[in-house]
C-alpha cells in the first residue's frame, strides 16, 4: 500500500519512523513540481486509490484517474471535468458517524462507530527527542495554524491552566507545544521554569517521540490531539464550532479521552459534512464565540486531574 500526502504542511514527516508499519512508501504531492513529476510516473499504477474529503480537490482527482484504475472517495468535487469523473465509485457520507467510520465504509458498508476500537489507530513512535526532565504533561493552546478562532479557547485561560497544574502538581512539567504561528502565545504563559516553551521549536517528525511521554495531552482540536491519540496517549480537548461526534477520540475510548463542548444549538458550525449555518454562514465571523466562552479553567482541570492522581 502506498500512502499520496497532500498536505501542504509536510504532515507525512509524522510516519517518519513508522511508515513501515502501515505503508509500503509514502510519496509527498505536496507542491505543483512534485504533483507534475509523479503524474507520469505513476500512469494506470495503482488498482485504487482511496481518497479522503479534504484530498478530494480537482488537482488530485485528474492525478487520481490517470494513476489509478479505481478512485473510491465521498466528495467529488462540483467543478471537475466529466471526463475526470469516470471510474470514479462514491460512498455517500452520513451525518452522526465518525469520520474514521466514514472512510471505514470505503472497504465495509457496515462497519459503525460501534467497531471502532485503538487497535484501527495504534502508532508506535520509534524515536524520542528528550525535552523534559521527568514527569511531564503536553499542552497545545493554539489551534488551525491560529486562523481558526472557533477552535481555540483564549488564551488566558490556558495561561490559568498552566498555573493551576503548576501549582497542585510540583513534581510535573509542561511541555507547550505550537507551530510557528502560535509564536505570538509565548509571551502569555508562565514564567517558570517547569513550563518548556516549545512552540515553533520542534519539528513534526520530532513531535509522535514528545507526546507518547506526555502523561497526558491537553488541547483544542488540533492534529498534536490527532497524534497524541493514535500514539496513545489520553487526551483532554476543548471544542468550540467544530464536531466532536464527527472528529472526537472520545468515540474510541470514552475512559482514556474526554472531551468538553457545549452544543448551543447554532454547531456544529465547522464541519465538512452539512454544517449548521443557522447563527453564521463562516465560522470565523461568529460574533461571541459562546460554545468556547463557557468552558471554564475549572472545568478542563476537573478532567485532567483523574489523569494526574498518583
Amino acid at each position: 500500500m502506498t500512502a499520496l500526502s497532500t498536505s501542504e504542511f509536510g504532515a507525512r514527516q509524522i510516519f517518519d519512523g513508522v511508515k513501515e508499519e502501515l505503508f509500503d512508501d509514502v510519496i509527498s504531492l505536496e507542491t505543483s513540481v512534485e504533483w507534475m513529476k509523479n503524474t507520469a510516473t505513476f500512469k494506470r499504477k495503482f488498482d485504487g486509490v482511496y481518497m479522503d474529503h479534504f484530498a478530494s480537490r480537482r488537482k488530485n482527482m485528474i492525478l487520481s484517474h490517470m494513476n489509478s484504475k479505481e478512485i473510491i472517495t465521498n466528495t467529488i468535487p462540483l467543478k471537475l471535468p466529466s471526463l475526470f469523473k469516470s471510474r470514479i465509485r462514491k460512498i455517500e457520507p452520513e451525518i452522526g458517524i465518525h469520520e474514521a467510520t466514514q472512510y471505514m465504509r470505503y472497504v465495509n458498508h457496515d462497519f459503525n462507530d460501534s467497531d471502532l476500537n485503538e487497535k484501527l489507530f495504534k502508532l508506535s513512535a520509534k524515536k524520542h527527542t528528550s525535552i523534559s526532565e521527568g514527569k511531564y504533561i503536553t499542552i497545545q493552546p493554539g489551534s488551525g495554524n491560529n486562523i481558526a478562532p472557533w477552535k481555540t479557547l483564549a488564551t488566558n485561560k490556558w495561561t490559568k491552566l498552566i498555573s493551576l497544574i503548576l501549582e497542585s502538581y510540583t513534581d510535573l512539567n509542561i511541555v507547550v507545544l505550537g507551530d510557528e504561528s502560535e509564536i505570538d502565545l509565548i509571551p502569555f504563559l508562565p514564567k517558570d521554569d517547569r513550563v518548556i516553551k516549545a512552540i515553533g521549536k520542534t519539528e513534526l517528525k520530532d513531535l509522535p517521540g514528545i507526546v507518547s511521554k506526555s502523561i497526558v495531552h491537553i488541547g483544542n482540536d488540533s492534529g498534536i490531539m490527532h497524534l497524541a491519540g493514535c500514539i496513545g496517549t489520553p487526551t483532554v480537548s476543548v471544542w468550540g464550532g467544530s464536531d466532536p461526534d464527527l472528529y472526537g477520540w472520545h468515540k474510541i475510548n470514552s475512559k482514556k479521552h474526554k472531551v468538553i463542548h457545549y452544543n448551543l444549538g447554532c454547531g456544529p458550525c465547522s464541519r465538512w459534512i452539512e454544517p449548521n449555518h443557522s447563527k453564521v454562514e463562516v465560522p470565523s465571523m461568529c460574533p461571541d464565540f459562546k460554545c468556547l466562552s463557557q468552558i471554564s479553567v475549572n472545568e478542563i482541570m476537573k478532567n485532567v486531574e483523574p489523569f494526574l492522581a498518583p
